[in-house]
């Protein structure tokens, strides 16, 4: 079982991976214009997401606990399923869209360390 502090970290960043796959695919409802070091911070994180996500699972779980492993990718999965189930795009700015866009590997990357320390 992870720990209840961490749950809901891994819905964020699956809803941030969905929202930069929306970018990445020019399929926002938000028209940006984005520039080249934004496009590739963004495209970095995506890219980089799925082995943080892989390496958090292993980790969460550890040697005996599976469970923790199932339970991060579910919590990702969840998140990855809900933003585009529920819009919650619209509730996004454009600025804040933007900011999104430049911050998500660090963003990602700070809330898989968190799941590996206190997960």
């Amino acid at each position: 079982m992870l720990n209840l502090f961490v749950v809901p970290l891994m819905p964020l960043v699956g809803a941030l991976t969905a929202n930069l796959s929306t970018m990445i695919r020019g399929e926002s409802a938000i028209k940006l214009s984005i520039g080249m070091k934004t496009f590739v911070c963004a495209a970095t994180a995506f890219a980089s997401v799925w082995f943080a996500l892989l390496v958090t699972a292993i980790y969460a779980g550890g040697d005996t606990n599976t469970l923790a492993g199932v339970e991060v990718l579910l919590l990702f999965m969840g998140g990855l399923l809900a933003y585009p189930i529920l819009k919650l795009e619209r509730f996004i700015s454009a600025s804040i869209q933007l900011w999104l866009f430049r911050l998500a590997l660090p963003l990602i990357v700070f809330s898989c360390v968190l799941v590996m320390m206190f997960g």
